[in-house]
């Protein structure tokens, strides 16, 4: 019989058309608008982002983390970041970093992304849910908005999530209770609606040693703290 036609993922080839050369050039020219320095002994005229400062590579030449938080970075962050296919660590938090998350991310070994407390917008891109070796997202104190996605299920490996002090939206996801590594959940001070999950309380109900916070208006019997403080709205209504 006839095969049928099965929708596949894009490739890795499709998302990110050019060389990785190209994808580290953008973030060179990032850390150089930033006033990043190059490491001790490094020329300073270095093409090489992977002699600058916070910069982890593989042979020199192949970029596996980028750890710059607290550096006064401006700006937004490069499309091209998204297209490290090598990356495990991405830490920009505690910068001064504004527009929205790229929304063009291939990340298959990611384990720890964290761009906390910045100015970003928009949405969580679907694509950070693609990630399947992530085990740390944090994003908050920001101002991204949107729903949580049902597809932050896919996160088997996920052991922190940390999302409050945003403008999110919308019903807390079911899917949440099948992360069963699941230790940390911060999901206050946004404008999520609805209720804990039967899956998700299993997860935090039977546990000294996890975090479950969310917002008061949220029904959730195994919370182990719910914030009355509000969401900040970005209107003057």
């Amino acid at each position: 019989s006839a095969l049928t036609n099965v929708p596949t993922s894009p490739s890795v080839n499709e998302i990110c058309p050019a060389s990785q050369m190209k994808y580290q050039n953008a973030v060179l020219n990032f850390l150089q608008d930033n006033s990043i320095s190059v490491e001790l002994g490094t020329p300073q005229s270095s093409e090489n982002p992977c002699q600058y400062s916070g910069i982890e590579c593989v042979n020199d030449q192949t970029i596996i983390q980028i750890l710059l938080a607290d550096k006064t970075l401006k700006g937004e962050i490069p499309e091209e970041i998204g297209c490290l296919t090598e990356l495990t660590h991405l830490d920009l938090s505690s910068n001064q970093l504004d527009g929205t998350i790229p929304s063009r991310l291939k990340w298959p070994a990611l384990r720890k992304l964290n761009l906390a407390h910045n100015s970003l917008t928009g949405p969580i891109p679907e694509s950070v849910f693609s990630s399947a070796s992530l085990e740390e997202l944090t994003l908050d104190r920001n101002q991204l908005s949107g729903p949580l996605k049902s597809a932050v299920g896919k996160l088997g490996s996920l052991r922190v999530l940390s999302l409050f002090s945003n403008n999110l939206y919308g019903y807390v996801p079911e899917q949440l209770g099948s992360l069963l590594l699941l230790k940390e959940l911060h999901l206050d001070q946004n404008n999520f609606k609805g209720k804990c999950g039967a899956d998700l309380c299993n997860i935090f109900g039977f546990s000294n040693h996890r975090h479950l916070i969310v917002d008061c208006n949220i029904s959730c019997p195994c919370a182990t703290h719910c914030s009355k403080e509000e969401s900040i709205q970005l209107d003057n209504n």
